[in-house]
């Protein structure tokens, strides 16, 4: 007997199929729909500086100390009560201002001693060349041995001797004398004093107080070998020790000048000349050991203190001169964007010449005119539409946002 297909099978599963096929058209229409409801993001916002050539002095910024040219710590002498010091401390002196004095009383009498005995050993020395001068008659005459005349040479010789050592004991008492006075050497600020009046003093133990020239101080640094041999190729430093003091004044070329810059990133109003280049370079730092001399007037710069000493080594022409938060390293390369007419952002390639104070100097990779990103560079890449604003219009956009988020 023939079998027939069951025609309701086929027709359920025809509609079964239909009915997958208008839901998944269903599907596609709806996710197309919603895709399109989707708010497309507005293009991210930088800030931009818009270039053009300019000149540029390069510095070299070193760290250094700075020191006093003269320092000197007074010590006693000779010992004894100290009868006098100084009433106030860290002020300035003069050259020859009486600073200590010890009790001299002592001294004065061992000088007046000294003279004395001096007195009595010319006195015996007269006599003694007297008798030897009759005796020298006398043994003429042979009225005397020569063993006779010997004794008389000897004792005008011991007179004579006696004399150059009462000399020489007067002139220790004065020296003794003099040290119970302690006079400033040169014109400087004064330390802290150690004694007072009454306190008793020994030679060659106690120390007095110390004072030191400030003006002008040096500021001491270490030039690197580097820095050295770029400045000598740029012609801005003397390695000639001749020219070094021909030129060492005040009128001197723009190579001896110098600047401090302070602890507190402040520049120092009076520019310092070099006056010592080290004749060789340190065997374990590597570096040239460089003094720089600056005026210091009111005292303001005090020895051991640390700052950054600027010295000009070359003048950049045509370049331009950009924060330093515009550029990116990638890889060896440094890299900026560029904002061209059309907001689009490009990465350029950048020959940068140096960087200084949070700048950096271009000279290759950008051109008068051009836009370039300062912030906001890590939302970027290559091509895609920016909302470029200057300084200025960020500036004004983050205070308006501010407000707005106030009310």
């Amino acid at each position: 007997m023939e079998k027939r297909p069951k025609a309701p099978c086929l027709y359920l599963l025809l509609k079964a199929s239909s009915m997958v096929l208008m839901l998944c058209l269903a599907i596609s229409g709806c996710g197309k729909k919603a895709a399109s409801q989707i708010p497309q993001q507005p293009p991210p916002t930088v800030e931009v500086i818009t270039l053009s050539h300019t000149n540029y002095q390069g510095y070299a910024e070193i760290a250094g100390n700075l020191e006093s040219p003269a320092e000197i710590k007074f010590q006693a002498q000779v010992s004894g009560y100290l009868i006098s010091a100084p009433a106030r401390e860290g002020l300035m002196v003069e050259t020859n201002d009486l600073l200590f004095e010890i009790d001299p009383s002592t001294y004065q009498a061992a000088l007046e001693a000294a003279k004395a005995q001096l007195l009595i050993d010319e006195a015996r020395a007269a006599k003694a060349e007297a008798d030897l001068s009759r005796n020298k008659e006398l043994l003429a005459q042979e009225v005397i041995s020569k063993a006779q005349y010997d004794v008389y040479v000897a004792s005008a010789k011991e007179s004579e001797a006696a004399v150059e050592l009462s000399r020489a004991k007067l002139q220790a008492a004065e020296i003794n004398l003099g040290f119970t006075k302690v006079f400033a050497p040169y014109s400087g600020l004064l330390g802290e004093v150690s004694v007072r009046p009454g306190n008793l003093v020994s030679a060659g133990s106690t120390q007095l107080g110390s004072m030191g020239v400030i003006d002008p101080v040096w500021a001491t640094f270490p030039l690197s070998e580097q820095a050295y041999l770029q400045s000598t190729k740029d012609g801005v430093f003397e390695t000639s020790a001749k020219a070094l003091a021909e030129q060492s004044i005040p009128e001197a070329g723009s190579w001896l000048q110098a600047e401090l810059v302070l602890a507190d990133g402040t520049l120092y109003s009076e520019k310092g000349r070099i006056i010592f280049v080290d004749r060789e370079f340190s065997p374990t730092t590597g570096t040239l050991k460089v003094k720089v001399e600056f005026p210091n007037p009111h005292g303001y710069l005090r020895p051991n203190q640390f700052g950054k000493i600027r010295l000009p080594y070359k003048e950049f022409t045509n370049i331009f001169l950009v924060p330093q938060s515009a550029l990116m390293q990638l890889q060896s390369k440094v890299m900026g964007f560029v904002v061209d007419n059309e907001s689009k952002v490009q990465m350029r390639p950048l020959s940068v010449a140096m960087l200084d104070n949070n700048m950096a100097v271009v000279d290759g990779g950008l051109a008068p005119g051009e836009r370039l990103v300062v912030k906001g560079l890590l939302k970027l890449r290559n091509g895609i539409t920016v909302n470029a604003l200057s300084a200025e219009e960020s500036a004004a956009l983050s205070q308006k946002l501010k407000a707005d988020s106030a009310q």
